[in-house]
């Protein structure tokens, strides 16, 4: 089954989701930050779960992420009022991440790999000669 919503703003609103009423109460319960997968119109793709307002109040709604992002906005460039489908797609995780969407080529040794050797260069700074120094070095200077 799939939902359907009619292409009104920059994001999709979860009361603007009918036709899923499972749909739209997921899209609802994501929490600010987590991403879910989605096929609007067809096309497969990432949504983020806005954050929070300014007051601290909930945002209910959700934004496209990288080649959806730019596919919604071609939408609603030449579609505006139309109606969509929208689907989810189900990954092995149900579908949903709960901070970013990771990428695919990149395994996971690489990626623990990749952040250890950026948490080593914490406190380390370069002098504009490009020779490395440290927080002490730096304030002698």
């Amino acid at each position: 089954m799939s939902a359907q919503t009619e292409i009104r703003d920059f994001v999709i609103w979860h009361k603007h989701l009918h036709g899923d009423p499972t749909l739209a109460a997921r899209v609802a319960a994501l929490r600010p930050g987590q991403t879910i997968r989605l096929a609007v119109d067809g096309v497969a793709g990432s949504w983020r779960k806005m954050d929070q307002g300014k007051d601290g109040r909930p945002t209910p709604g959700i934004r496209p992420l990288g080649a959806a992002q730019q596919f919604w906005r071609e939408l609603y460039k030449s579609r505006r009022g139309a109606v969509v489908s929208v689907s989810l797609i189900d990954d092995a995780d149900g579908g949903t991440d709960a901070h970013f969407e990771a990428r695919p080529d990149i395994s996971s040794t690489e990626r623990d790999a990749a952040l250890s050797a950026l948490l080593a260069m914490r406190g380390q700074g370069w002098a504009s000669d490009g020779t490395p120094f440290d927080r002490d070095t730096a304030h002698e200077r």
